[in-house]
């Protein structure tokens, strides 16, 4: 059984009319968001691994600047040392795939609507690394400064990070993070994980919980 509490300094009320985007760990933020019936479109950190704070800083701060690594030569893991995994077999395909994504992502990240970030720490369950203190007070340190550089990249965003991870975090006054803080493990099994995850951000969200996918999620 899990169980979690929310970790945030201030009251905060999810808006309905928002955009959601997964922001890493691995596909889990993607799943987890699908699940909950929030996910509207593929966007370019849905399925890559592993994706932390800092690689999505040096992503952004070069405006995904060879994101998208030399597939035709079956490379697919870029400069970022990020790995695009679920490509779609047909290479041409999947690279018009990942160039809509960033689009997407470009257009969102201007928009004046609320955007919540959906950053997932799985790998907590089965790699001891992941479970460290020094881990994931880096990790967490890494999400304050992706924070501040999205700040001042992106000076007129209205956002929310979704943070979830099995370690209580404190939180600056000043900081739009929300730290979804997890608790009793008993399975590493990785759906069910995810579903719960999905059923957080449902009840935050007032949605419907919807199960089940296909490998046609991976390709759009």
């Amino acid at each position: 059984m899990y169980s979690h509490t929310i970790n945030h300094p201030h009251p905060f009320v999810i808006e309905k009319d928002s955009f959601v985007v997964p922001f890493g760990i691995r596909c889990t933020s993607a799943l987890a968001c699908k699940f909950a019936a929030i996910r509207k479109c593929s966007l370019p950190f849905d399925w890559v691994l592993p994706l932390f704070p800092n690689k999505i800083q040096k992503i952004l701060e070069n405006n995904f600047d060879d994101f998208i690594p030399d597939v035709h030569h079956g490379i697919f893991q870029n400069k970022y040392d990020i790995t695009l995994a679920h490509f779609n077999p047909d290479i041409n395909t999947g690279v018009e795939e990942y160039t809509r994504r960033i689009e997407r992502f470009n257009n969102i990240i201007h928009q004046s609507k609320k955007i919540y970030f959906v950053f997932i720490n799985e790998d907590y369950l089965y790699d001891e690394t992941y479970r460290e203190d020094k881990f994931n007070d880096t990790l967490f340190h890494e999400m304050l400064e992706l924070e501040r550089f999205m700040k001042n990249k992106y000076t007129t965003m209205n956002y929310h990070i979704l943070y979830f991870n099995f370690k209580h975090h404190t939180i600056p006054t000043d900081s739009n993070i929300i730290n979804i803080v997890l608790h009793d493990t008993v399975s590493n099994e990785p759906e069910e994980f995810r579903l719960y995850c999905g059923q957080i951000l449902a009840s935050l969200f007032n949605t419907t919980l919807s199960l089940g996918y296909n490998e046609a999620l991976f390709h759009n």
